[in-house]
């Protein structure tokens, strides 16, 4: 009885450990991905704040680049020291350090070091049914983070904000694991451009 009721109380922790390894396993296959994304961010009630779409880019570990056009047009870039956050037409960027908490991304997730995955996160769900991602500090700026598979390819981000903000991402043409020229994730300031530094 003993035996039986401690396999049932710690079922639910090895099904949590066990989800966080297949995201790991299947996030680690990616050491380069890019392509096109369409994302739509949504209020509490459901209703459409904002769609925007570009190109993106990830290279691991560390390296990331968001592209979104007009008319929210913005870019943002990724390395494992800085992130540079440009908005075109507030003809500003501002740059933080990689370890800034405004930089705790499902972008950053995604190219990062995937080691402490499982203590950062509570990991629940498969590959077929999707992964959610529950921050285990309350300081998190999200409620939860989901990846999305199909036919074993990473097809969907989601998340959700502490204002119940719903953002939601499709992939499209996604090239796997081609080569990625470092010079992707420079970026040099347009003449002009206000930088604010946010450390």
């Amino acid at each position: 009885m003993k035996f039986f009721a401690a396999l049932v109380f710690f079922a639910p922790v090895l099904a949590f450990a066990d989800a966080a390894q297949d995201l790991k396993t299947k996030l680690d296959e990616i050491q380069s991905l890019r392509g096109r994304f369409t994302q739509v961010l949504s209020d509490k009630a459901g209703a459409n704040l904002q769609s925007s779409s570009g190109d993106f880019v990830v290279k691991r570990p560390g390296y990331f680049l968001w592209q979104s056009e007009a008319p929210y047009e913005q870019t943002v870039i990724g390395t494992p020291e800085k992130v540079w956050i440009y908005d075109p037409d507030l003809e500003q960027v501002t740059i933080r350090n990689s370890d800034h908490q405004a930089d705790n991304s499902p972008a950053r997730l995604l190219s990062g070091d995937l080691s402490e995955l499982r203590s950062t996160y509570e990991v629940s769900g498969n590959a077929k049914e999707g992964f959610r991602l529950q921050p285990r500090k309350s300081d998190s700026p999200y409620r939860y983070i989901e990846f999305g598979f199909s036919d074993n390819k990473l097809v969907a981000l989601r998340f959700q904000d502490k204002l119940d903000q719903d953002t939601k991402i499709r992939f499209e043409q996604v090239q796997l694991n081609t080569p990625v020229a470092a010079e992707t994730f420079v970026f040099t300031a347009p003449e002009g451009t206000d930088v604010i530094v946010d450390e």
